[in-house]
């Protein structure tokens, strides 16, 4: 019963070596799944814009726009917006990436006034790709230029 015992060790070590290294292995997979987000692509055919790219989705976006760090926010989407500021979790206009499969809109696709206070004053979203594009912005006609750009 003993040389049974000695076996087993080994084995058990050996098995528990292979779960930490799969455990490992998926974490790393999960961390490096998007590739650390959009990415300035090219300039815009428009002056003053530029084209970024999310998951396969082009959008153009005006040039002073950043991408904000919404790490150890609630909700992690990708983000760039005109201002960041020193609390990236609030939402303070720009563009975002949802999935489309678990976006709830609260109005049809399109632009359209804001109705809450502390918005900018125009948002709308369209669907590109996988993904549901919103924008918003104080002035309409860019919040129109980026939603007719998804692609």
């Amino acid at each position: 019963m003993r040389a049974l015992a000695r076996v087993s060790s080994p084995l058990r070590l050996l098995a528990l070596v292979s779960v930490c290294l799969l455990v490992l292995a998926g974490v790393w997979l999960w961390l490096a799944r998007d590739g650390g987000g959009a990415e300035v692509v090219d300039g815009s055919s428009h002056s003053g814009w530029m084209t970024i790219r999310y998951e396969g989705v082009r959008v153009d976006i005006p040039a002073s726009w950043e991408r904000v760090d919404r790490d150890g926010c609630e909700f992690e989407f990708e983000v760039w917006a005109p201002r960041p500021h020193s609390d990236s979790c609030t939402w303070a206009g720009g563009v975002a990436f949802y999935r489309s499969a678990t976006f709830d809109p609260a109005h049809e696709a399109g632009v359209r006034r804001a109705e809450s206070r502390g918005e900018p004053e125009w948002g709308g979203y369209t669907y590109a790709g996988d993904l549901a594009v919103y924008a918003s912005d104080d002035d309409r006609e860019i919040v129109l230029r980026v939603l007719q750009s998804a692609a």
